[in-house]
């Protein structure tokens, strides 16, 4: 399977404490990456709890905004990993507080490294950044510890349903929008150091949450990458 891939991506504009993704397959010891955008009037309520396919998702950070000082939306993002995970929906879970919409983003990385628990080794560092009327958005990480063959992802989200570009030299997963509140998802990735994640919008300057992490290729990840492209298969 090529890697990185997409599992799924949705968003519902119901009022509801908890939501169900479409059914997904993870691969064995691929790291999980499930990103949530969320929404409700000040304050915003907690970050979100995971469960689904026989995996433990842990929180890697979570990030509120829309505005700064009086938030409505938050963007968290989990991590998973296991040896055989199941079939079937990943539920997200506000623990009974109603929420005015709800956006997500699930993905994997077949070739990360699966040292640690739940995905915990394939996660070298995590940064967030918000702002308030602007016309994108940069998450700044440090100095990557492989420069080559570790990846760069980044989750965003902003008040409107304008199209989301995505960083330069980064390729798109998802992007998803809801009304009402307007809210909107952008989750990308790029092989290779890339510490400014960062996406861009054109048209009126928004509000934005934004999350990035560099995630860590397996021992070999390389050679399984050249394999996969001899056979035709896109990384």
């Amino acid at each position: 399977m090529a890697d990185p891939t997409s599992l799924t991506s949705d968003s519902s504009t119901t009022d509801a404490a908890s939501y169900d993704t479409a059914s997904i397959t993870p691969s064995a010891n691929a790291l999980v990456l499930v990103a949530v955008i969320s929404s409700k009037a000040n304050p915003p309520s907690a970050a979100p709890t995971l469960s689904g396919n026989g995996l433990t998702f842990v929180e890697i950070t979570t990030v509120t905004w829309s505005s700064i000082a009086t938030p409505t939306r938050r963007v968290t993002l989990f991590r998973a990993m296991g040896a055989s995970p199941s079939a079937g929906a990943i539920t997200i879970d506000f623990g009974g507080t109603t929420q005015t919409n709800c956006l997500w983003s699930v993905v994997q990385f077949t070739t990360a490294d699966t040292t640690g628990t739940n995905g915990s080794g394939a996660i070298v560092q995590s940064a967030t950044n918000a702002a308030n009327s602007a016309n994108g958005l940069t998450v700044t990480l440090a100095a990557f510890g492989d420069t080559v063959n570790n990846w760069a992802y980044g989750c965003f989200s902003k008040n409107d349903i304008e199209t989301i570009d995505p960083g330069a030299g980064f390729t798109e997963f998802h992007e998803a929008a809801v009304l009402s509140p307007a809210n909107q998802l952008q989750a990308e990735w790029k092989l290779g150091e890339d510490t400014s994640v960062d996406v861009t919008h054109t048209g009126t300057a928004r509000n934005y949450g934004g999350i990035a992490v560099e995630v860590k290729a397996a021992a070999g990840a390389a050679v399984q990458r050249a394999k996969l492209a001899l056979l035709g298969v896109g990384v």
